[in-house]
């Protein structure tokens, strides 16, 4: 995947990776693609379906970057959520909240939907302070390049115990579903109760979910992260754990099962992609 090669080490360019300075001699050749250009923290890297000439960066602290007219680019801020974010100092490249993850609705062209998955403040019956929180957000009607900061749909709130491990890659897959790449809630050796299991929370897990609730998708179970935000999402009719009343080798009540679920046990599923010839995730 060529493509997908370059953008990474566009990436680790921008990150200033000290292992970068070895690669020429693996039989890659490296060139600033943005001269003059610079990014704090970046964590992604992202485009609108069928568009060749922007390129979005996702800055941790809560920011969203276009890059226009690539041939000569220009910087500019499509996003800033910076206050909705928890996330460490823009001067500190350690820690792992803060906004992670960007994609962009295969209809963009025509409703302007892209989403988001950050860690910010919120109160749900699990508790208050901390939540993984999986949004929509809404292009400007009047600039292309301006998102709209006060459009925001929550999908997901989720309390999180902990700073670390907070996955939140998200994908829109070659059959229209959202993926979303969702960790332990970190912790160690299990403590937090969350691995390995799929009648509990949103952990551990990438989901696979139907925003455009077609019509023959599903209904989710209740669950209070996901209230009152039920009615903004379905459940693909073909999800690995519909209907199920078993998961290794134990009993599961089909009714509190996180139909969401794509695949499970996972422990910090940072990063993911789709492969662009075989559509493989």
């Amino acid at each position: 995947m060529p493509g997908l090669l370059r953008w990474l080490i566009v990436i680790c360019m921008l990150t200033s990776w000290p292992s970068l300075s070895a690669a020429a001699t693996s039989g890659y050749a490296l060139s600033n693609a943005f001269p003059g250009l610079t990014f704090t923290n970046p964590v992604c890297i992202a485009s609108v379906p069928s568009e060749t000439n922007r390129l979005f960066i996702v800055e941790k602290k809560g920011r969203i970057v276009v890059i226009t007219n690539l041939a000569a680019a220009k910087r500019t801020v499509f996003m800033d959520i910076s206050s909705k974010v928890i996330s460490a100092a823009d001067t500190a490249a350690g820690g792992e909240e803060g906004l992670l993850g960007l994609a962009f609705h295969p209809g963009y062209a025509s409703n302007g939907f892209f989403y988001v998955f950050y860690t910010g403040n919120a109160t749900t019956p699990a508790g208050s302070g901390r939540h993984d929180i999986l949004s929509r957000y809404s292009v400007s009607a009047s600039n292309t390049n301006q998102g709209d900061a006060t459009s925001e749909v929550r999908y997901i709130v989720q309390y999180d115990q902990a700073f670390n491990h907070n996955a939140g890659d998200l994908h829109f897959g070659p059959d229209g579903y959202l993926y979303v790449a969702l960790a332990d809630e970190g912790g160690a050796y299990g403590n937090w109760n969350t691995t390995q299991r799929i009648d509990r929370d949103f952990f551990s897990a990438i989901m696979r979910i139907d925003v455009d609730k077609l019509t023959e998708s599903l209904p989710p179970n209740p669950h209070p992260s996901a209230l009152p935000s039920l009615s903004n999402y379905t459940i693909p009719p073909d999800n690995p754990y519909v209907s199920a009343t078993s998961f290794n080798g134990s009993p599961v009540n089909p009714a509190t099962v996180r139909t969401e679920f794509w695949a499970v046990g996972m422990r910090n599923p940072w990063r993911f992609t789709f492969d662009a010839v075989t559509g493989e995730l």
